[in-house]
């Protein structure tokens, strides 16, 4: 993700607390290693500025030379990280500061957990299948369903069409009391039935962009 589109989501955010591991070398040439949570006094598309308080030695007075720094948050279960540049080092009293310079990516861990949360009043969903295994081939003929369940991994839903794994499909739909319609594109992961005539469909969400899984987790999370 580009960290511009980053502060534009406001993941990244002045107040938020942020790991910073800091490899180098100390004055006689032996490697330096050290890693702590930091406060993120500012974050703009110019420099970031982190600081932590200490109590006793300062934790960096024997650094004499970086190698390297990277910088990591977690946001709504996802692991952000990017290396960055020491621009400054500031001591005042029992606070260090260092102002970095800004990443122009982020690189990111997907290993997500989601607030998932059944809908309560009847939202239905519009599909198509476009495609099998994450590649979209054609625009198929529409047929409809009920959502059961959603988050911004995937959703459930309640047809009496019957489909299987691994079809890929382009799903419409509106959440309840949400302003915007969502068009996305999963991979049918299980099916099971519903009922005597209807089935069960679980959907993966596949290149969901990040603004998107923002919105439904956001939107999961208020209604959890």
């Amino acid at each position: 993700m580009k960290w511009n589109k980053a502060l534009a989501l406001e993941l990244v955010t002045t107040g938020m607390t942020c790991s910073l591991i800091i490899v180098g070398e100390t004055k006689d040439g032996s490697p330096f290693c050290y890693e702590d949570t930091f406060a993120l006094l500012k974050a703009d598309e110019q420099q970031l500025v982190a600081a932590l308080e200490y109590h006793s030695m300062h934790p960096l007075e024997k650094l004499h030379h970086v190698c390297f720094i990277e910088i990591s948050f977690r946001e709504r279960g996802v692991l952000y990280y990017a290396f960055v540049d020491l621009l400054e080092l500031e001591t005042k009293r029992s606070m260090y500061s260092l102002t970095l310079s800004p990443p122009q990516e982020l690189s990111m861990f997907q290993n997500r957990r989601f607030n998932r949360i059944n809908l309560q009043s009847r939202t239905p969903l519009t599909c198509r299948i476009v495609g099998v295994r994450k590649t979209s081939t054609h625009q198929g003929i529409a047929f409809s369903g009920q959502i059961h369940d959603i988050s911004a991994g995937g959703l459930s839903f309640v047809t009496n069409t019957r489909i299987f794994y691994p079809l890929y499909l382009e799903l419409s739909f509106i959440l309840p009391d949400h302003p915007n319609p969502f068009v996305v594109h999963g991979e049918i992961v299980r099916v099971s039935h519903y009922s005597s005539d209807s089935y069960r469909i679980a959907v993966e969400f596949r290149n969901l962009s990040e603004s998107l899984t923002h919105q439904i987790d956001e939107y999961c999370s208020r209604y959890s």
